[in-house]
This record gives structure tokens, C-alpha cells and sequence, in this order.
């Protein structure tokens, strides 16, 4: 039988810290330290050796250690209302890519939609000591704690009065919806919403779409969920059979809408046209797939951590709007 193999490693009975970094490579604590820092006061020869000592002993330098000298933590702190929506996972996607490439992370808090639970969890991010945050969806009107002096950029927030915040154009969005099913020659509408400031802006939007046509429209209120959508749905068309569209203020909402039609018998769009909003991954998969007016959500979270990291420089943060785009598919009918 075969002898198992082994593996020779470097052990030192005083461990492998900076101390035994500094005996091995003849120098002291504050010239390794120097060598890790990137300073470049150190002799060429003596930052080989040290870091060929470092090597050999498995030695990293503690970011935590460097970055409390330096007085950060590298931590962002970013509350959002709730991880598992996908339009919020696009977000973090984009704060995450700008972040990362500043070598920086984030330290993750939910809010739940909850003003009070919005406060709380920014102090829990501020005992971490992060150096700044974003907070998505923020319901309060009160300011938050501010790390280290930082102000909170807000993503899409309820209350439009924060100076330091990124969002889509609602009423834009709302308008490009009354256009595509006017363009798909529907008269008679339906909008349904839910609670908030972004909803009551697709709708202002949309009404205002409309009243260029002079048309007129009924709506109803939902709550973001698919369930939802097809319990507003099923209540317009009992009330209001001639329905011809439909503009949801979500595309998860849409999804339901869809179901109640076809429960119906009612075919999507030969008998009544579908607006989502968001573009969520859905949106493709349905059937018929859901003509949506996209928000930017990767875009608008890499922006929100452009921001963040203009504050953390001492600079002017301005707000950022987006604009919307229609995103055309079989839910209106062919262009």
C-alpha cells in the first residue's frame, strides 16, 4: 500500500502574526506594517524580504486593523424594504459592482416598508460603524442618523424632499403607458395602483396621458402583489365590462391582472390591452409577455453608490432622475 503524501509547511511556535513576520525578515513591527501599507519609503530589498517571510508564514494583514488606523470601515450600510423583490436585487447588483471596484462592501439591513423599522435599522448600521449609506424605498420624512456626519442617499424615496436621492420619472413612465394603448386604440382604460408616491405619480401621469384624447378612466387600488392585481381586476370588469386596458402600476400586479382575464375567457390583446411598470424578469416570461414601461433598476443602484462615495469625498451630491422607457411585447398587440 502506497505511503499517503505529505506536505511541508513553515509552522512557528509564536504563530504567524506581524511579530513573527518582523523577527523572521530582521526588521520591526512599524517597517512591516509600512511594507503592507504600500508605503513607499521602504528599501525594495526590504519589502522582498518581508513579504517573502509573509508568504512563506501564510501571513495577510488584518483590513479590519488598517482600516480602523485610517479612521473607516470600507462598510456601506444599505437599507432595503425587502431582499427578495427582484427589482430591489437589481439595485444591490449595481451598488455592489461600484462599490466593489473601490474596494469597499455592504452591510445589509431591511426595512420591511416600515418607517420605524427604517430608523432602527439605520442605527444598527451606524454600531458597525459604517462610512456612509443608501436606503431604498425610505418611508420617513424624519433625517437618519448620519454616519460619521454622511448624509443618506435614497433610492426612489416616499418623501421627494431628500437633497441627496436617485429616482425614476414616474409621471413620465405613466404618460408613455397612455400612449402605447391609445397607439393600440383602446378608449376605455382601467389604472390600477397602490399605496405611495410613486403609484400616485404613474396614475398623474397617466391621467394627463389621456386627457389629450379626452378620455376619462377607472381605477382601483392594489398593493404591489400578484393576488392583488387579479382581485382589482376581477372588481373593474364586474363594474365595468366594456374595459378595454389596463395600466398596473406594477408588474407583479400585472401578472394577476393577466389571470383574471384569462379566467374570464378574455384575450390579451385582442380583447384588453396590458401595461406593467418595472420590467421585472417576469415580464418576459408571461404569457402573453407583458409590454412594461422599464425602470433602470441596476443603473439606478450604481448610481446611488456613485453618490454615496461623492459624499464620503466631501463633495456636492446632486439628485439623479431617470428617465423611463417603454419596453414594447405582446401585451398591447404587434407596433
Amino acid at each position: 500500500m502506497p505511503e499517503p503524501t505529505s506536505t511541508a509547511v513553515i509552522t512557528s511556535p509564536r504563530g504567524s502574526g506581524i511579530r513573527e513576520v518582523a523577527r523572521l525578515a530582521g526588521v520591526s513591527i512599524a517597517t512591516v506594517s509600512r511594507v503592507f501599507n504600500d508605503a513607499s519609503a521602504v528599501n525594495p530589498d526590504t519589502r522582498r524580504r518581508v513579504l517573502e517571510r509573509a508568504a512563506a508564514l501564510g501571513y495577510e494583514p488584518s483590513s479590519l486593523g488598517r482600516n480602523l488606523a485610517r479612521g473607516r470601515s470600507e462598510l456601506l450600510g444599505l437599507i432595503v424594504p425587502d431582499v427578495s423583490f427582484p427589482l430591489y436585487g437589481q439595485m444591490i447588483s449595481g451598488i455592489e459592482d461600484v462599490l466593489g471596484q473601490r474596494g469597499m462592501s455592504i452591510l445589509l439591513a431591511s426595512s420591511h416598508d416600515d418607517a420605524d423599522r427604517e430608523l432602527a435599522a439605520s442605527r444598527h448600521l451606524l454600531r458597525h460603524a459604517v462610512d456612509g449609506g443608501i436606503v431604498i424605498n425610505s418611508q420617513t420624512d424624519a433625517a437618519l442618523p448620519s454616519p460619521r456626519g454622511v448624509n443618506w442617499v435614497h433610492v426612489s424615496p416616499e418623501h421627494g424632499i431628500w437633497p441627496c436621492r436617485v429616482e425614476l420619472d414616474n409621471v413620465a413612465g405613466g404618460g408613455l403607458a397612455a400612449l402605447e394603448l391609445l397607439r393600440a386604440g383602446r378608449r376605455h382604460a382601467a389604472y390600477i395602483g397602490a399605496p405611495g408616491r410613486e403609484s400616485a405619480e404613474r396614475e398623474r401621469g397617466f391621467a394627463a396621458g389621456l386627457r389629450r384624447d379626452d378620455l376619462a378612466y377607472r381605477r382601483a387600488q392594489g398593493d404591489y402583489t400578484e393576488l392583488s392585481g387579479t382581485q382589482a381586476a376581477d372588481r373593474l370588469l364586474e363594474e365595468f365590462p366594456a374595459l378595454d386596458a389596463f395600466f398596473v402600476a406594477g408588474d407583479l400586479m400585472a401578472a394577476g391582472v393577466l389571470r383574471a382575464l384569462h379566467l374570464r375567457g378574455l384575450r390579451v390583446p385582442d380583447d384588453v390591452a396590458v401595461v406593467g411598470f418595472d420590467d421585472a424578469v417576469l415580464a418576459s416570461l408571461l404569457y402573453p409577455r407583458l409590454t412594461t414601461i422599464r425602470q433602470p433598476a441596476y443603473e439606478m443602484g450604481a448610481a446611488a453608490a456613485r453618490l454615496s462615495l461623492q459624499l464620503l469625498a466631501g463633495l456636492r451630491a446632486e439628485p439623479v432622475t431617470f428617465p423611463p422607457e417603454l419596453v414594447r411585447r405582446e401585451s398591447t398587440g404587434p407596433p
